[in-house]
């Protein structure tokens, strides 16, 4: 008969992201931020006695089922959770976790604690202490980066498509037009001339009703890399890079403003709509 016995453990982990705390918390509250980094869920509701419930797992490997429920929600500042993971039938551990977010001068520090209870071996303190330093590192890459010193915000995602596939969806204009900007616009190409100094010009249309006259002039176009200049108000170069990670690719999208005004005044909104950007095109290539 297997010895059953169960290891109980604490951790803590600190992080610094360059984004402020309720950028942070929206991450963990809002379903689709969360799914940058995270499991998608079967299951989302979160309020203090919802729940998230959430499987997956390799390829033809074993499927593991992450069960939570929320305790404590405190906006932007808090918020506990206990859950339990399972692989397949076999409960492999119950733990509560909270994270803790405090404001610094450059955007938020992370605390992250674990109190575990780890059944017969399956899952060990260490391992899962591990695989929550990836965890949080995929949180990061989800929130992207901001240089001040530069004006510059960049966003990072790994892409499920090959690199030829999203270079397609950045240079075919019905495709473009299908992904490019934030969650509710939609775009009316008006001029649309691939090749270093040819113009793209188009219509944004809000959800609103409102309408955003864009025009951009390509600067590099190649398999590897993208630059454009927003020649429009507010002045930017976006630059785009495309790496090929083993059949995925992994894109780099670098926004970089002229002046230090519009990239103060432009950076809590653009942060967001550039992951959502993002969002859309990885949605778009699933249909591909």
């Amino acid at each position: 008969m297997k010895q059953r016995y169960t290891t109980h453990s604490t951790f803590q982990i600190e992080r610094i992201y360059r984004a402020a705390p309720e950028r942070v918390f929206a991450a963990w509250s809002n379903r689709s931020a969360k799914e940058r980094w995270f499991q998608p869920a079967e299951v989302f509701d979160f309020q203090v006695g919802g729940r998230e419930l959430c499987q997956g797992g390799p390829a033809g490997g074993p499927v593991f089922t992450f069960d939570a429920y929320y305790q404590e929600i405190v906006p932007n500042e808090r918020l506990v959770y206990t859950y339990s993971l399972d692989q397949g039938d076999t409960r492999m551990s119950v733990s509560i976790a909270t994270i803790e977010l405090i404001p610094t001068i450059d955007g938020t520090k992370v605390v992250f604690t674990e109190q575990g209870a780890f059944f017969d071996g399956l899952d060990t303190p260490e391992q899962r202490e591990h695989g929550t330093n990836e965890m949080l590192d995929l949180l990061g890459q989800s929130l992207g980066e901001s240089n001040a010193e530069n004006f510059e915000l960049v966003s990072r995602r790994k892409l499920d498509a090959p690199r030829n596939l999203v270079y397609r969806a950045w240079t075919e204009p019905e495709l473009l037009a299908q992904w490019w900007g934030p969650n509710g616009f939609t775009n009316t190409f008006h001029a649309f001339d691939l090749k270093p100094g040819g113009v793209w010009e188009f219509t944004m249309h809000g959800p609103g009703g409102a309408d955003y006259p864009n025009r951009n002039v390509f600067q590099e176009i190649g398999p590897e890399c993208i630059v454009l200049r927003h020649d429009s108000t507010p002045r930017f170069t976006l630059t785009s890079t495309f790496e090929d990670v083993g059949g995925k690719t992994e894109i780099t999208f670098r926004q970089t403003f002229e002046t230090e005004e519009d990239y103060k005044k432009l950076k809590p909104m653009c942060e967001e709509a550039n992951e959502q950007n993002l969002d859309r095109l990885g949605l778009l290539l699933k249909k591909l």
